[in-house]
């Protein structure tokens, strides 16, 4: 009887094996694979994987004593994470790493216009974490581990450092204003420059209406000489 319930609880714990090798899914929040994150897994058996996650080929549990994984990620896009579970896996299981929050980054101009094509920086002491270009609507938004991070934007020239925080689990919202009012022949203008580039515009105007102006006139000076009597 003893043999016969030894047999029994094997066969329970060794059944999700015979019907295939479990996989374990490592994601944030919304559900996105934290792909290139270092993972460390280990078993009540000592045995001790680290490894790149890499969504191609999710971690496949094998013989893993009562199923028992304790998963650690350590850091995710050169920041540390350093979050740890002990997760029980017996079928396919997905893991969500709760300190992992969104920074969603706006970029507008001085009249508060969005800034496509910003170029993006974050950083984290004096590192880069990731750089990336501001979309259609002037918006950057990526996955980042829970912390602090410099901002830092640059468009036409011109450029600005903002700091965010990014919570865990949720979106974190920062605005980073340039002083761009216009683009005239694809260069960035502030205000003043703006102003500047107009009154040039009325001088040259008026330049062109007083030569065309003299021009006129001396045309018809000349053709007076040459109809007046005695000429």
């Amino acid at each position: 009887m003893r043999l016969l319930g030894v047999l029994l609880v094997a066969a329970v714990l060794l059944a999700p094996l015979a019907w295939g090798q479990p996989t374990l899914r490592i994601v944030a929040y919304d559900g996105t694979s934290l792909a290139g994150a270092l993972v460390r897994v280990s078993t009540l058996d000592g045995r001790v994987y680290e490894f790149t996650l890499n969504p191609a080929a999710p971690f496949t549990v094998k013989d893993v004593v009562k199923g028992v994984l304790r998963v650690e990620v350590v850091s995710w896009k050169g920041v540390p994470v350093n979050y740890e579970k002990t997760v029980t896996v017996y079928e396919n299981s997905t893991l969500v790493v709760p300190s992992i929050g969104r920074l969603t980054v706006a970029v507008k101009g001085a009249r508060g216009q969005a800034l496509p094509g910003a170029l993006v920086t974050i950083s984290r002491g004096g590192v880069t974490v990731e750089e990336g270009s501001a979309g259609s609507s002037g918006i950057y938004s990526t996955l980042l581990p829970a912390g602090t991070y410099e901002v830092a934007v640059a468009y036409g020239g011109r450029s600005a450092r903002v700091e965010a925080v990014v919570e865990p689990s949720r979106e974190s919202r920062v605005e980073a204003a340039l002083d761009v009012v216009a683009e005239v022949g694809g260069w960035a203008l502030s205000a003043s420059e703006l102003l500047g580039v107009s009154l040039l515009a009325v001088l040259a105007v008026f330049a062109v209406y007083v030569a065309l102006y003299e021009y006129a006139s001396w045309r018809k000076r000349r053709a007076a000489r040459v109809v007046a009597p005695g000429g």
